[in-house]
């Protein structure tokens, strides 16, 4: 199902063209500024709003890795912009808040508070009373309770940013592109508590250090570019199934026997020895073109789906 968001962020804003170009372009997702708050709108797809939710905020942080998300923005309406959306005059508003008209079926809803001497209103819930009476906008909103359940969620959410090997092995770009696919379509709440038990991945500015392969590319670049980070970093792929497994090149949790990767393996060729061995740590065959050793990488945990 398809629901309808507007966030409240921080990090990017209007004045940042770059980001309003990746965000509209990638999620269809519209930067704007208001009451001096910047939001962000975009549609998320799920079986739930807030699955629908997370997924959409993971693809806005991947297109703008510098975009932090807050919280819902609960849009209050008074009568005016009641009046406005509808097309209805205030008079008529005012007839449906009082139940002079369209008196049949659920009460209009309760206002949320008072704005200075106005009541003002979810318009989620006032859209959804408009929808027994065929004047609705036509979108999903979250109701009251799943606003809660997403803004929680948000608030004890971790960042991510998604990293590619280098240019030097082009030719992979579908496949990585079909694994962040997977990954937003069917496998973000659990990709999100895997992450809440992970320590060590995060870089200086706190988001886990996603690594993202195709299978079929070959394993030194993703062991190269692995190696290059400071810290754990976790690799996504997909084989039979879609994999998540944190890789260390820091000094082995024991003594660990070092299993050499052909050059000619592929990361799925890889992952699979890592299977085979599980407490093992695996370095690169040797290579004349290889400009510096890279330390022996040790998988630390796995989930696959």
């Amino acid at each position: 199902m398809d629901y309808d968001f507007t966030f409240v962020v921080s990090g990017v804003d209007v004045d940042d063209q770059a980001a309003v170009d990746a965000l509209l372009e990638n999620c269809d997702a519209l930067l704007a500024r208001a009451g001096g708050v910047d939001l962000l709108s975009m549609t998320g797809s799920g079986a739930s709003a807030l699955e629908a939710a997370l997924t959409a905020v993971s693809a806005a942080r991947a297109a703008a890795p510098q975009l932090r998300v807050c919280r819902l923005d609960r849009d209050l309406v008074g009568v005016h912009e009641i009046a406005e959306r509808t097309g209805r005059s205030r008079q008529n508003v005012s007839q449906w808040i009082a139940g002079d008209r369209k008196a049949h079926g659920e009460p209009f809803p309760a206002a949320e508070g008072t704005v200075g001497r106005s009541r003002a209103w979810l318009w989620s819930e006032v859209n959804r009373w408009l929808a027994a009476h065929g004047l609705d906008d036509g979108a999903a909103y979250p109701t009251r309770a799943e606003m809660a359940e997403i803004d929680a969620a948000l608030a004890n959410a971790v960042s991510v940013t998604l990293n590619f090997t280098a240019a030097g092995t082009p030719g992979f770009e579908a496949g990585r592109d079909k694994v962040v696919e997977e990954l937003r379509n069917k496998h973000i709440p659990g990709f999100m508590e895997f992450l809440a038990g992970v320590a060590h991945t995060t870089d200086g500015r706190g988001a886990h250090a996603v690594v993202v392969a195709d299978p079929d590319e070959p394993a030194r670049g993703v062991m190269e570019h692995v190696s290059s980070f400071g810290h754990d970093v976790i690799l996504i792929t997909a084989t039979d199934q879609f994999m998540a497994t944190v890789l260390s090149t820091r000094a082995p949790l024991g003594p660990a026997r070092i299993v050499t990767v052909p050059q000619e393996s592929t990361v799925g060729d890889w992952l699979r020895l890592v299977q085979e061995n599980p407490q093992a740590a695996f370095g690169l065959e040797a290579s004349e073109t290889l400009e510096e050793e890279v330390p022996p990488i040790q998988r630390r945990l796995a989930i696959a789906a």
